[in-house]
């Protein structure tokens, strides 16, 4: 028996929302976010997993990650970073300044430097320089969707925020160096400076355009089709950046700080946030359910743990020194920077990209998505049970 397959994907990716729900329901008794609820359906789920001998029982591949099933999680993910953007505006950038921009810098290149010469000598150069990108990142989706559910806003919030967002930059810069090492086998300093000031200043001039269009269009928006426009803009932006060579996520961003400030947001924040409620889930179930940690062997697995090992211990330190220096609170940094931890979509979007070259083999890869896998489970349930600190400062500092 055959299932078409968009009716295959809607059944799947329902299954794997039910399972999540469930897994949440009992696992916010243990104060774990609703992110690790979907990654644990996602994996248990999987085509490699129970998916796989389920779909041999019933005679049909109704578990397995299809075109429809990514759409939907491209969907999420842009949703969610979308609300992150939606929520506050430019505060958070305005507010972050440059212990910012310096605390997610230093973020990015100390993972980044930690993998490659870590694993340079063993592997070789160019499967390095992929791993320590994939370090470098941190999931803005992550942070985002745990501030939102729970309720976390101000200083502390607004810091982790736009540190995740310009971290988030940082690593496309790194990726982007690194593609031309890979592909030409080498890169001047001069040619590297270049690329990092051409999409230093591309993002910039994106953002600040965004925001005068909509500051000039926003306001004659009727309300009866607000919402409707927001979704014009957050989708045509994306393609935009998309031919720009940008990732979506900086894009989904850029647009939901641009209508904040350029718009009446409050009918805009109330539908994103019920869609956010049945779609946002669907992210992290589907980042699960792409696992493959069984298959992953000792080697991959020991290396996995070491790569996790590094990815938080590297992006901590980069982050907790600007984060004090802002907050002026050890908890509140400490808090922060648990918060950058997870590598979600951007570590395992990079993964993808190495494997898909062939500088990654396939023990190197499942290395790579085990510890974005880890990093997000780790960071978003020990980040979840202390959120309340930055909530703590921010109110004291508000």
């Amino acid at each position: 028996m055959q299932i078409g397959a968009v009716y295959s994907a809607l059944l799947y990716v329902s299954t794997l929302l039910f399972l999540a729900a469930v897994l949440r329901h009992l696992l916010g008794r243990f104060k774990l976010p609703g992110l690790v609820a979907g990654l644990l359906a996602g994996m248990i789920l999987a085509p490699t997993s129970l998916g796989g001998v389920l779909n041999n029982l019933l005679g049909v591949n109704i578990f397995q990650v299809n075109d429809y099933v990514d759409f939907l999680a491209e969907f999420a993910v842009i949703l969610i970073i979308f609300a992150a953007g939606l929520e506050e505006g430019l505060a958070p950038l305005r507010s972050a300044g440059l212990l910012g921009l310096a605390g997610a810098t230093l973020g990015a290149l100390l993972p980044f430097a930690a993998g490659y010469v870590a694993y340079s000598s063993a592997l070789g150069r160019d499967e390095a320089l992929y791993i320590g990108a994939a370090l470098a990142a941190t999931s803005l989706a992550a942070a985002s969707a745990i501030l939102l559910e729970r309720g976390v806003r101000g200083r502390g919030a607004r810091f982790l925020t736009a540190a995740a967002a310009i971290d988030d930059v940082v690593t496309f810069i790194l990726l982007s160096v690194v593609n031309v090492v890979v592909q030409t086998g080498h890169i001047s300093a001069r040619e590297a400076a270049g690329l990092i000031a051409l999409y230093s200043v591309a993002w910039t001039a994106i953002l600040a355009a965004s925001l005068a269009t909509l500051k000039l269009v926003g306001r004659r928006i009727k309300e009866e089709y607000s919402y409707e426009f927001s979704l014009l803009v957050v989708f045509g932006l994306t393609a935009i950046m998309i031919t720009l060579g940008f990732s979506p996520i900086i894009a989904a961003f850029i647009a939901g700080v641009s209508i904040a400030e350029g718009m009446s947001r409050e009918n805009i924040k109330k539908l994103t946030e019920a869609l956010v409620e049945v779609f946002g889930p669907m992210f992290f179930v589907v980042v699960g359910a792409k696992s493959d940690v069984l298959g992953a062997g000792l080697k991959g697995i020991t290396m996995g743990l070491v790569l996790t090992a590094l990815a938080i211990a590297f992006k901590m330190a980069g982050i907790f020194p600007f984060a004090y220096l802002y907050t002026r609170d050890a908890r509140a940094a400490l808090a922060i920077s648990l918060g950058m931890t997870p590598r979600g979509e951007t570590g395992l979007a990079i993964a993808a990209l190495g494997l898909n070259m062939g500088v990654l083999n396939d023990v190197e890869f499942t290395a790579v998505v085990f510890m974005g896998l880890l990093t997000t489970i780790i960071g978003a349930a020990a980040f979840s049970r202390v959120a309340e600190w930055i909530y703590e400062v921010s109110n004291s500092r508000s």
